[in-house]
């Protein structure tokens, strides 16, 4: 059983209980974490209380969690892995779709995680520690020695979306790429087939993000706020049209080349998804008349180049463009 106290400062006040600790703990659903205040698990200032509940600063948030069991980072050969391009710090690989990115409650072991422990050990420390309950001291600090269950992952890409991932070999690699991406110099372009016709050549979707408040383990395009829970973020995301009209099974879809410039969970999907053109096959945004495809077990979306600035030692770095091909099945498909 782990142990915490959390203190609610004064920039984390007027929040519901499991409001917060929904985003404090994202590696967590709001059912699983509601379940632990029901169970006293969880409590403010030593006393049961209602989800619902109103923090104050001050307020001192208990957590008793369960250990996590069964989660593996065990190294795992049998993950087959793409690598389009290696050395000291980083590896560069072409991720299938169908592979989860690392172990979570979910889905606790055959990850891509999993994979690369097996053909990069060294990676195992990599990286920031985990920000799951687990995680945590008593005192609500970072437990140096709690397993990182992402290690070397500086970003990620949906389990079935397949394409170009980057991974730090070393911390100082690690480091120098998670600000490249929180500064938002690195350029990431997506392929993705999405239903009906854009008649516009070009356009940019300008929507902020949150989970959505009737679903939590889904994200919505805010256009109203009650159409949200927990934090909104900004989200932009541009498009350029490729090919107009594709018919697949009676069904016409619009071929996109996509620059998010922002990298919200599930942001493409959700973005396309709010301006009436949802990715083919992605059951998860849109309706089944429209995005159904017999043809396709997964979802249209391909993560086609990311070009990136490389550490090459003493300070310098140098640009790099790294390109996965389009898949065998969506290129069969939009060749239909």
């Amino acid at each position: 059983m782990e142990n915490m106290n959390i203190t609610i400062s004064e920039n984390e006040k007027s929040q519901r209980l499991d409001k917060f600790l929904v985003q404090k703990f994202q590696d967590y659903s709001r059912a699983f974490l509601q379940k632990l205040i029901n169970q006293e698990n969880i409590k403010v200032n030593n006393r049961k209380v209602k989800q619902g509940l109103i923090l104050k600063v001050g307020d001192v948030i208990s957590i008793e969690i369960p250990e996590r069991e069964g989660i593996s980072l065990e190294p795992d050969s049998s993950i087959k892995l793409d690598i389009l391009y290696e050395d000291e710090n980083v590896i560069v690989i072409n991720k299938p779709a169908g592979l989860t990115v690392h172990p979570s409650e979910n889905q606790k072991s055959g990850t891509l995680v999993n994979g690369l422990l097996a053909k990069y050990p060294e990676i195992k420390n990599v990286g920031d520690s985990s920000t799951d309950l687990t995680s945590l001291t008593i005192s609500g600090q970072e437990n140096s020695g709690q397993e990182n269950l992402r290690p070397g992952i500086i970003h990620r890409l949906d389990k079935n979306t397949s394409g170009v991932m980057i991974v730090a070999r070393n911390n100082e690699a690690f480091q120098f790429f998670k600000k490249e991406f929180q500064e938002r110099r690195v350029i990431k372009k997506y392929i993705a087939l999405v239903a009906g016709d854009i008649s516009r050549e070009r356009g940019v979707i300008n929507l902020p993000i949150a989970r959505k408040r009737k679903m939590p383990t889904k994200q919505v395009a805010v256009k109203n706020v009650r159409q949200a829970r927990g934090t909104i973020r900004e989200a932009v995301t541009e498009y350029r049209v490729l090919r107009h009209n594709i018919s697949i099974e009676g069904k016409k879809f619009t071929l996109v080349e996509v620059l998010p410039k922002t990298g919200r969970l599930h942001q493409i999907r959700a973005h396309f998804s709010a301006i009436g053109h949802p990715v083919a096959g992605d059951l998860k945004y849109g309706p089944k008349n429209r995005v159904l495809l017999e043809t396709l077990n997964r979802h249209f979306l391909h993560a086609e180049s990311l070009e990136i600035d490389i550490p090459q030692g003493a300070g310098n770095s140098k640009k790099m463009i790294f390109l996965a091909p389009l898949p065998k099945e969506l290129k069969n498909l939009i060749s239909i």
